[in-house]
This record gives C-alpha cells, sequence and structure tokens, in this order.
C-alpha cells in the first residue's frame, strides 16, 4: 500500500508540472539584412519623338490637302471644257404612207397629189425621123394635182441625137376594177425628131403596197410607180 502511494505521488507531480504555464522566454534573435538593390534607371523621355512624329504626320496632311485642291482646280477646269449632253432629240413623225389602202379603195384621186418615178433608167430603141437609134432611156416622172390631172415627162439620151425630152398632160381615174388609169395625148418632142404616142403610152396601174404600184402600158412595158 505505500509503495501505491507513492507512485500515485509522482504520477499527480508529473501532471501538475504538465499543466503548469511556462514563462516566454525574453531572447530575440536578430538576424542581419542583406543589402537592397540599387533602383532601376529612369525610362527616356519619349516626348521629342512623339513631337517629330506629330510634325511628320501634320507635313503629311498638308502635303495631301494640297493635292486634293490641285486635282478639284484640275476637275473644275475639264468640265468647264466639256459641252452639255444634249437631250436625244425626239425621232421625226413617220409620213403617211403613200398609197393606202383605205384611201386607194375609196377612189381618192388626191393621194396622187405630188410628183412619182415612173420605171428605172434602162436602154432602148426609139423611132427618130424614120430611122432607129439605142438610146438611155431615163425613168419616167408624172406630178398629179388634187384632182387628178398633171404631167408626165420623159428624158432620152441618144449617141447622136443628144438628148430627147418628152412632156405631156395626163389625166388619171380609178377604174371598176380597183386599178388607177391614165390617158395622154401624142405630143412632139425636143427636138421634134422624136414624137411621144399618146395611146400605146397610156397606163394601167393596181397598187401592190403601202408604197409601190405596178403600171402597164398599152405596148405591154411594166414600170414601177413610187413616191418621189
Amino acid at each position: 500500500m505505500g509503495f501505491l502511494l507513492v507512485l500515485a505521488l509522482l504520477i499527480g507531480s508529473w501532471l501538475l508540472r504538465t499543466c503548469a504555464p511556462v514563462e516566454p522566454s525574453a531572447r530575440v534573435v536578430m538576424l542581419e539584412a542583406e543589402p537592397s538593390p540599387p533602383p532601376p534607371p529612369a525610362p527616356p523621355d519619349p516626348t521629342p519623338v512623339l513631337k517629330a512624329s506629330l510634325d511628320d504626320a501634320a507635313a503629311d496632311g498638308r502635303k495631301l490637302a494640297a493635292e486634293v485642291a490641285a486635282l478639284e482646280a484640275d476637275i473644275k477646269r475639264r468640265l468647264a471644257q466639256c459641252k452639255p449632253v444634249e437631250p436625244p432629240k425626239p425621232p421625226p413623225p413617220k409620213p403617211p404612207p403613200p398609197l393606202p389602202a383605205d384611201r386607194w379603195a375609196q377612189k381618192d384621186l388626191t393621194l396622187l397629189q405630188g410628183c412619182w418615178r415612173l420605171g428605172r433608167d434602162t436602154r432602148g430603141t426609139l423611132e427618130l425621123s424614120g430611122r432607129s437609134e439605142a438610146c438611155d432611156i431615163k425613168a419616167g416622172r408624172i406630178c398629179f394635182g388634187a384632182n387628178g390631172g398633171g404631167q408626165r415627162s420623159s428624158t432620152a439620151v441618144c449617141p447622136s441625137t443628144g438628148t430627147i425630152t418628152c412632156a405631156a398632160s395626163i389625166t388619171a381615174r380609178f377604174g371598176n376594177d380597183s386599178t388607177l388609169g391614165t390617158t395622154q395625148p401624142a405630143v412632139p418632142c425636143n427636138p421634134p425628131k422624136a414624137n411621144w404616142n399618146g395611146p400605146p403610152n397610156s397606163l394601167t396601174c393596181r397598187r401592190i403596197d403601202d408604197t409601190l404600184a405596178l403600171c402597164r402600158d398599152k405596148l405591154n412595158f411594166e414600170y414601177e410607180f413610187r413616191r418621189e
């Protein structure tokens, strides 16, 4: 029992020492600090470079402005030299057809008013004072008034006789078969070596279209009849 008591006291003493507060140590350890590095050098001043760039940009701007002003002046000069574009002129009105079907069917002689070309230039034989001569015969011409009356003329150029001109009064009438007929008297030509016989040269014309009629004389020669 005495041994157990001594052991209990020792255990209690150990526990009291373990739980008792310990005074802090007042010793401070001083560490020697290393020297700090020197500060970095100051950056260079960008003001001079920026000012130089700004001056260059301003010079370029003035140069471009001068070029723009020169181009504008050149454009104005060229525009002043250009002639204004005239608006297109309206097309001229189409003339009425010379041989309209309705007026032909109505036997309207006023549609003949004016001058017409009869036939084409050709070559033929003329009887001149009892002899024959080959001549160049020009296209004929007929000019009508408002009532179907007018004049027909013809010209021929012959090697020996020279130029022969013939002119005769002419009268036009519409027939019952929708044809147009003309009659003319016999007349002397100029020079009087040639005569223009009337009845053989009378015409019978039939309308082909709005611009053409075909006329045939008593000698069975055919002529185109067109407005001049």
